[in-house]
């Protein structure tokens, strides 16, 4: 908008300095022109402020006294700069409100007929120059208002975009976050209530579980910390033997199969994806607060993890709001995967598969 003011305004001083017979007429366009140059100061693509009605009137007043004493005929810019601003801001059929505000501005210029003998040079003069002039003025000033909205708005859209990115980051931060000192949070507190029922009859089983305990939280910490820091990454060999320790220290019988090979002694490759680890880290600690199984099975083969389990009660829902699992499935479809859920009678199993890293 300013550029293209800044186009306009010394073309009409040029003007009112080769028509101006006296000073006291470029007085006059000057004080036009500084009217617009104190709105311009507080337009905003949000709206223009009230005083802009009172410059349009004061601009008008000012073109059409002029026209009445024949000063400069370009007195008319100012009127059409402020008339122009405020027709920008009109919705739809733009160019008939141009052309409707140019014949107002020219039937101004009309008046120094009426003071003055007619003639075909007063009226190009002060009619055909402010009609036309003032369609020039306004198809500039429009096409300028809209070029700024339309920037202005794609800067919006990247500030916009700019903060969902990083809402998305501190969301994703939190359900990590959420995944390790949850996961830790359960087991501490399987293994606390387990301690205190061998206090008096095992003490140094107890001492074992609360030695256990310790190093959990030692874990969990260093964990929090590797995530703060962005070295966190979940190795699936280790979360295979950590759901093997959670669930026999619940008293669950776990079995664990790895590329067909059925067994308990089985080993899972280390290098397996990121993602299951997070799955199985996560399907775990449903099992210690959803599940009262007997029973779990996992079987792990190059990019495919199944874990499935007897404690589905027949009395309630046998697939619950499992949010953790959703937030995974989320990250799991994006990574070109897939996260299903199959519930039957006495069974519940959790199936992921990925593609390659």
């Amino acid at each position: 908008m300013v550029t293209a003011f800044a186009a306009i305004a010394p073309l009409c001083l040029v003007g009112v300095a080769l028509t101006a017979a006296s000073w006291w007429e470029g007085l006059i366009i000057a004080s036009g022109l500084l009217v617009v140059i104190g709105v311009l100061r507080k337009w905003s693509v949000d709206g223009y402020p009230r005083s802009v009605v009172l410059a349009l009137g004061f601009t008008g007043v000012n073109w059409l006294v002029g026209a009445l004493v024949t000063s400069s005929p370009l007195n008319f810019v100012p009127f059409a700069l402020i008339g122009a601003l405020l027709l920008a801001r009109l919705p739809g059929r733009q160019p008939v409100w141009i052309t409707l505000f140019a014949l107002g501005n020219a039937l101004l210029g009309a008046t120094a007929l009426l003071t003055h003998p007619p003639t075909w040079a007063l009226a190009g003069s002060y009619v055909g120059l402010p009609f036309a002039g003032t369609l020039f003025v306004a198809g500039v000033i429009v096409a300028s208002e809209q070029a700024w909205l339309v920037v202005h708005r794609l800067e919006r859209a990247q500030e916009t975009e700019a903060e969902l990115a990083i809402a998305r980051e501190r969301v994703r931060f939190a359900g990590d976050l959420h995944d390790i000192q949850g996961h830790s949070l359960h087991v501490i507190k399987l293994k606390t209530a387990h301690a205190r029922t061998m206090v008096r009859t095992d003490p140094d089983g107890a001492d074992a579980e609360l030695a256990e305990i310790r190093t959990l939280v030692d874990e969990a910490i260093g964990k929090t910390r590797e995530l703060a820091y962005a070295r966190h990454v979940l190795n699936l060999a280790g979360e295979l033997e950590n759901a093997r320790r959670i669930c026999e220290a619940a008293g669950i019988s776990v079995e664990v199969r790895t590329d067909g090979a059925a067994g308990t002694g089985g080993t899972a490759d280390p290098s397996g994806h990121p993602l299951l680890a997070q799955v199985l880290r996560e399907a775990t600690t449903n099992l210690l607060r959803h599940a009262r199984p007997t029973t779990v099975t996992i079987t792990v083969s190059p990019g495919r993890l199944e874990v499935a389990n007897d404690g589905v009660d027949p009395g309630r829902d046998a697939a619950p709001d499992l949010r953790g699992l959703a937030r995974l499935r989320d990250r799991i479809e994006r990574a070109g995967g897939a996260l299903r859920i199959t519930p039957a009678p006495g069974r519940f199993a959790l199936l992921v598969e990925v593609g390659d890293r």
